[in-house]
């Protein structure tokens, strides 16, 4: 918030002053649907439906975030 207050520019995919962060796009094209809800409760839902651990799955969902990001700045 303070960087925002100062007019400092941070590349963070996971939060955009009144927008869609770049990592809830990316999950809602992942998951082929729209959302309403924000990442960390969409993720906590996959998580809780495949029984895998929600810290678990939001790394890995990360990893490949970053892997396309850094694949489509190529």
């Amino acid at each position: 918030m303070a960087m925002e207050v100062h007019g400092i520019e941070e590349d963070f995919p996971f939060w955009t002053p009144g927008g869609q962060a770049p990592f809830d796009t990316w999950l809602c094209e992942r998951n082929g649907r729209a959302s309403s809800l924000r990442w960390a409760v969409e993720i906590e839902r996959e998580a809780e439906a495949t029984g895998t651990p929600a810290i678990d799955l939001f790394f890995a969902l990360l990893d490949q975030f970053r892997a396309q990001r850094e694949q489509s700045a190529r």
